[in-house]
This record gives C-alpha cells, sequence and structure tokens, in this order.
C-alpha cells in the first residue's frame, strides 16, 4: 500500500494588500477566489490535495480562526487535524508543531507544506506525488515555479543540476531573497532560476532532525507546547507560555538554507501568491474587453478594469486600467500598477484604530452571515446569508418576521408542518423557541429578520397591523 501523503495547510498572514476584503480577524486566505459562489482561498487548498494518496490535512493557524476554519471545512465537508497557535510565531514553528505531532504516532509520515492563500492552476499533484520515494528517503524537498518575468516580491532558487538516481529532482546551488530589478532580471535570463512557491515536502522525523541541529531551543520549547496545550473540538491549542519563546523564523531561513538535504523539484503549472489586487486581476478570467466583472457590475466603455461588488450595483462608465473593490462597509478604487500600496492603507487605518482595518461588519457564522442593521428600543432589523443546504435556527419571540430576499427557504416552527418561501414573501414567526430556517436553493439566500416593539397587550393578532 502506497504510503499516504499528509497536507500541511498554513493559515498565516493578514493579507494586507488584498484590503477591504482581506482584514486581520478574516485574512485573505478565509476570502473567496473570485465571485460569492466561489470557494475560498483556504478551501480551494484542501480540495486541491485531498482524494487519493492524501491523508486529511494538518492545519496551522491562529486560534482566532478557529471557528472560520470549521466553518469553512464544514461548507466543503472535509475534515482536518487543527493545530491553533496563540500567537504568530512564522512558518518554521508552525511546520515543527505539526511534525512533532505527526511523528507521534508516525515518524516517517510525508508532509507536504502548502500555502492556504495561493491560486493553483494545472496538474501539481503528479509532480508531488514523483517526488514521494526522494522525501522518504530523507530529502528536504522544495518545489520552484519557471519565471515568467522578473518579479522582486518573491525568492528564487538556483538550480545546481540533476541528482543521480532521482528522475526530476535537483540540487540547489542557492536561495536568493527578494532581489532587485536588475538582479532579478539576470536571474531570469539565466534559464536555471525558480520562484520559490512555498510548497515543500519531506519526512517529518527528517525535519525534527534538521530543525534540532540548527535551533535545539525551538524545537523543544513547540515540544512543551504541544505537551502542554489542551485538545478541544476546535483542534489543540498549543500552550502560550511555551510557544511564545520560539524563534519567530520561517523554516526556508532556519533549516532550507542550512541543511545539505536540500532538493529542487520544478513544478509546470500556472502559479501565483495572489499578493495584489493587479495579480487577483491577473489570474481572473477577462471578457472581450479585458474587464473581470465580479458580483452586479455594469461595465460601459471600460477596457482593462477589474470591478468587484460583493453586495450592491456598481456601475462604471469610461475607465482604463482601474481597480475597484466594493465590500459593504468599505470601498478601495486605485490603478493598476499601484496595488502594491495598498497595504499603506490597511496600515494608516490599523494606525488610526479603525475598526475596518481589523473586521467586516457583520459576524460569520457556520451557516453564513449575520448583519445588524438597526437596534433601537425593542426594533431589530438584521439580513442573514445562508448558505445552499444550511440551517439557521431562531429563537422566536412576538414581533418577529422574516422577508425573503433572494432564494428559497423552507421554514420549521415547532411542531408545525415545514413550508416554503420563495423570493419577495414574508412570514410572520410564531413565538417558538425551537425555529429553523434552512436554505433549499442552490445559491445563497439572503433573508431580513424584523423584530417589531411589543407592549404586554399586544397579541399576535394585533401584530398583523404592521405586515
Amino acid at each position: 500500500m502506497t504510503q499516504l501523503i499528509h497536507p500541511l495547510i498554513i493559515c498565516g498572514g493578514n493579507g494586507t494588500r488584498l484590503w477591504p476584503v482581506s482584514r486581520t480577524q478574516s485574512p485573505k486566505q478565509f476570502q473567496r477566489v473570485g465571485g460569492v459562489d466561489t470557494p475560498t482561498f483556504f478551501q480551494s487548498a484542501v480540495e486541491r490535495h485531498s482524494g487519493a494518496g492524501f491523508a486529511d490535512p494538518v492545519i496551522v493557524s491562529s486560534a482566532r480562526h478557529r471557528r472560520t476554519l470549521k466553518a469553512q471545512l464544514a461548507e466543503i465537508e472535509r475534515g482536518a487535524q487543527i493545530i491553533l497557535e496563540p500567537i504568530g510565531r512564522n512558518t518554521g514553528p508552525a511546520v515543527l508543531a505539526a511534525a512533532i505531532v505527526l511523528a507521534e504516532t508516525d515518524p516517517g509520515a510525508i508532509m507536504l507544506v502548502v500555502p492556504a492563500d495561493h491560486v493553483i492552476e494545472g496538474d501539481i499533484n503528479t509532480t508531488i506525488r514523483a517526488m514521494q520515494k526522494p522525501a522518504d528517503a530523507g530529502y528536504i524537498i522544495t518545489y520552484g515555479i519557471k519565471p515568467r518575468y522578473a518579479e522582486t516580491g518573491f525568492g528564487y532558487i538556483t538550480d545546481g543540476g540533476p541528482i543521480v538516481g532521482h528522475n526530476g529532482l535537483h540540487a540547489v546551488e542557492r536561495f536568493v531573497e527578494k532581489p532587485p530589478t536588475r538582479k532579478a532580471r539576470l536571474l531570469v535570463e539565466s534559464d536555471i532560476a525558480y520562484w520559490a512557491s512555498g510548497i515543500s515536502m519531506f519526512r517529518a522525523d527528517t525535519i525534527i532532525e534538521e530543525y534540532r541541529k540548527v535551533d535545539p531551543e525551538t524545537v523543544d520549547w513547540v515540544t512543551k507546547a504541544i505537551a502542554r496545550g489542551h485538545e478541544t473540538e476546535e483542534g489543540l491549542f498549543l500552550d502560550e507560555d511555551a510557544f511564545i519563546n520560539c524563534k519567530d523564523e520561517p523554516t526556508e531561513s532556519m533549516v532550507f538554507e542550512k541543511t545539505d538535504k536540500i532538493a529542487l523539484a520544478p513544478l509546470d503549472i500556472d502559479w501565483s501568491d495572489v499578493g495584489s489586487w493587479t495579480a487577483m486581476y491577473g489570474i481572473s478570467d477577462a471578457d472581450a474587453q479585458g474587464n473581470v466583472l465580479q458580483g452586479d457590475v455594469i461595465a460601459v466603455e471600460t477596457q482593462n478594469t477589474m470591478v468587484r461588488s460583493d453586495n450592491r450595483l456598481v456601475t462604471v462608465v469610461g475607465l482604463t486600467d482601474i481597480i475597484i473593490v466594493d465590500t459593504e462597509d468599505a470601498l478601495m478604487v486605485t490603478r493598476v500598477g499601484h496595488c502594491q500600496s495598498v497595504k499603506k492603507v490597511a496600515e494608516h487605518l490599523k494606525g488610526e484604530e479603525r475598526i475596518e482595518a481589523h473586521q467586516h461588519s457583520g459576524t460569520e457564522k457556520p451557516w453564513g452571515k449575520v448583519r445588524q442593521i438597526i437596534a433601537n428600543e425593542g426594533l431589530n432589523l438584521s439580513s442573514l446569508r445562508v448558505r445552499p443546504g444550511a440551517d439557521v435556527r431562531i429563537d422566536a419571540g412576538p414581533g418577529q418576521e422574516v422577508i425573503v430576499a433572494s432564494g428559497k427557504v423552507e421554514i420549521a416552527a415547532g411542531a408545525e408542518t415545514p413550508f416554503l418561501l420563495e423570493q419577495g414573501a414574508r412570514h410572520q414567526l410564531p413565538p417558538v423557541h425551537d425555529t429553523r430556517v434552512t436554505n433549499r436553493g442552490t445559491s445563497y439566500a439572503e433573508l431580513i429578520v424584523v423584530t417589531l416593539p411589543v407592549t404586554s397587550e399586544e397579541t399576535l393578532e394585533d401584530l398583523a397591523k404592521y405586515a
């Protein structure tokens, strides 16, 4: 039986360059790749390395994202082993924690480290599986992408020639971290340089052994963080008092650049780390005018422009080379080529302690999202966005009604027979604490829940006048 590969998905980073979609409390990896009905970056990473030959993934993420992780895994019906960090310590301790956990039951477990926020098109798993034997033999394999242009924001790996006995595997000559423009051009022209993809594969005991050679203290602290941690339904919470002592460094600089076991495997795929809105525009399908229009968007006399609207109608006229991102609480407009500076806006908002830097209006739930619109003296107006097939339980009381703005939902209140409501319908909810609303459509359902002020003298019949 072929040994399974254990995908390790690292959910770190804040993704400030993709503000306003990405926020510190809901970063890029948990956002939709395209429109509202597309998977998130994280879900795409999980799905990409699943099925035959792959075990359920190990996921390392900040503890504050634990509910989002569970909800997004449930949405795609995938299981995972989750490790939750109390504080960020870069990829080194994260990879090490996963390796130590896996090694407890299988020291020779093959780990595939993949970022949670990249976009990949093409057959990546054939090359990954082809490198399984070298990884089992003790190589630490880093995957490289043939560069398409001289990018100064990426790291590079130079090819040191084929490794005899392992077809497709190459020695690593050197690593080059984010070179200046002239050096990046020389690297691309050399034809032996590859972009560092952030994807790597090795045995759990191999990475632990190599890490111990260069930083035994961090290995000890991670081991203590696991031993002193506590298991919950949401995952393994690492002990903060131990984990805070780990060196805050990436695996690449801590191990890859120092070990004699490093090797390179070229990947023939379309790859992007989606580090800016320009990159997002570049990976999206454009129409005949070069426009990428996501959401309710109308474009007139407009070329080479991206418009993304999460909620409302956006119209653009006479634009060229513009990127517009409209969320429910923030609007961002920039010109193609200036998108790397979007992170300055996010940093400014953090400095001003603006809520828009950290979270979206509304609250993510396993079934979708709820946003409170009005809450004033007994009057409450909330919007619910319910994913297909999901259930919402409402603790209904007097004076509450639901309006279906879009989609089709089934309502079951207590012992009553469930019934369907379609777009435009409204229904007065009986004061039953166990009221269930289920989205029976194939796309998201949008609901408005209205709670009207009720005095003790009013009855349910009296409330009909508000309908």
